[in-house]
C-alpha cells in the first residue's frame, strides 16, 4: 500500500476531489480506526488512486463527482466499498474460472490454418472454445507475452512442430485470456433481465462504462464477451497473473505496442520489456486498447491502494469460514464473501 502523492491537478473538479481523498487519508492515518469492514486507509487510497489512474478523463470526472458528493468520511467509506465490491466481483472472482481448452466438439480435423479459420468464422458459434482457436491463429499459436508456442498445437500440428523443433523454441499450455473477465457476464438482457444475476452484472458493467468508457452492452454482452478484441493467448501461469491484476499492459503511445508492468519483478520472468500485437487477417482484430487500458487502471489501483492485497487476504479467509467464531474475527471475510457472491 502506497501513500497518495501530492495534488498536482489544475482542473478544479479533479483537484477538489483529490484533496478530499488526501484529507481522508490523513485522518485515517492519524486517528484510531472506527469503521468496520475495509480499513479506512484502504478506502481513502482506493478513491485517490481511482482518480489518478483513470483510463479516460470522463472516468476521472465520474469518480471525482462521486467523491465531491460525499458529505463525510462515512459516506466516502461507503463509496469506496462499492468500488471494492466491483473489483472483487469483476477481477478477483475471475481467477481460475477459465474453461480448460479442448478440441471443439464440432470442429473438423484441420492442420491447414486457412481452412480452420474459414470454418471458425463461417460456421462455429461465438463461444469460449471458438475464441480460443481464433486467438491462437491470430497470435500465431504463441503466448503473446512469453512467445512460447501452444503445447497442444505443437503436439498435434506438424507445421507448428517443425517451427518449434527447428528453432529450439519452447512450448507451454496456453489459454484464451479475457481482458475484461467472462465471470462477470451472465448476460444483462433478454431472459436474464430482472434476475439477481442480471442486477449483479449490470452494476459491475455500469462502473466499467462510467470509469473506462467501455460500451459494455453494445460490445460485450452475452456471448460477445468472447469477441477477439477481448481475448488474447496467454501461457496458463501468465493468464493467472493477468487475471489476478499482478501483470498489466501499459500503452507506449505506439499503436498496438505495450510495456509490460507488474506488481513484482519475478512475475515478468521470460517476458520482454515491450510486446507488440499484430494480425495478418482483418477478420482477426487485435486486443482492444480501451479494454487493456481499463484492465491496467484497475491493476494499478488495486496494487497501490492496497485493495488487491486486502481482497486476497479476505479471499484466503473464506477458506476458514466453516463456523464463525463468536468474537466476530471472521466478520470482514464474511462481508467480502457476500459482496463477491
Amino acid at each position: 500500500m502506497t501513500p497518495l502523492p501530492r495534488n498536482t491537478y489544475d482542473n478544479p473538479l479533479w483537484r477538489d476531489a483529490y484533496d478530499v481523498c488526501l484529507r481522508f487519508e490523513h485522518s485515517c492515518a492519524s486517528s484510531t480506526p472506527v469503521r468496520s469492514g475495509t480499513p479506512g486507509l484502504v478506502c481513502a487510497r482506493m478513491l485517490g488512486y481511482m482518480i489518478l489512474f483513470a483510463p479516460v478523463d470522463s472516468g476521472r470526472n465520474y469518480v471525482s463527482a462521486e467523491v465531491n458528493g460525499c458529505e463525510n468520511e462515512e459516506a466516502l467509506g461507503r463509496l469506496a466499498d462499492i468500488y471494492i465490491s466491483f473489483f472483487a466481483r469483476c477481477f478477483k472472482a475471475s481467477k481460475g474460472r477459465t474453461p480448460t481448452p479442448s478440441t471443439h466438439p464440432s470442429r473438423p480435423s484441420f492442420d491447414d490454418i486457412e481452412e480452420t479459420l474459414k470454418y471458425l468464422i463461417e460456421e462455429a458459434p461465438q463461444d469460449h472454445c471458438t475464441a480460443k482457436y481464433k486467438a491462437l491463429i491470430r497470435d500465431r499459436y504463441r503466448c503473446v507475452l512469453t512467445g512460447a508456442y501452444d503445447a497442444a498445437s505443437y503436439n498435434s500440428m506438424e507445421s507448428i512442430a517443425n517451427i518449434v523443433d527447428a528453432g529450439g523454441l519452447s512450448a507451454a499450455k496456453t489459454e484464451a485470456a479475457h481482458i475484461l473477465p467472462e465471470s462477470t457476464n451472465p448476460g444483462i438482457s433478454g431472459e436474464n433481465e430482472g434476475r439477481p444475476k442480471h442486477e449483479y452484472a449490470a452494476s459491475v458493467w455500469a462502473v466499467m462504462v462510467r470509469y473506462g468508457n467501455v460500451l459494455v452492452v453494445d460490445d460485450l454482452n452475452g456471448s460477445d464477451i468472447n469477441r477477439l478484441e477481448n481475448v488474447m493467448t496467454l501461457a496458463s501461469d501468465k493468464h493467472y497473473m493477468f487475471d489476478s491484476l499482478w501483470i498489466w499492459l501499459e500503452s507506449t503511445g505506439v499503436p498496438s505496442c505495450y510495456k509490460v508492468e507488474s506488481t513484482k519483478p519475478g512475475f515478468l520472468t521470460g517476458i520482454p520489456e515491450t510486446v507488440s500485437f499484430t494480425t495478418k487477417d482483418s477478420r482477426l482484430p487485435l486486443p482492444s486498447p480501451s479494454y487493456l487500458a481499463l484492465h491496467a487502471a484497475c491493476a494499478k489501483v488495486a496494487h497501490y491502494s492496497g485493495v488487491g492485497a486486502y481482497a486476497d487476504r479476505m479471499s484466503r479467509g473464506l477458506e476458514d469460514i466453516h463456523v464463525l467464531v463468536q468474537d466476530g474475527s471472521s466478520a470482514d471475510a464474511l462481508s467480502y464473501a457476500l459482496s463477491a457472491a
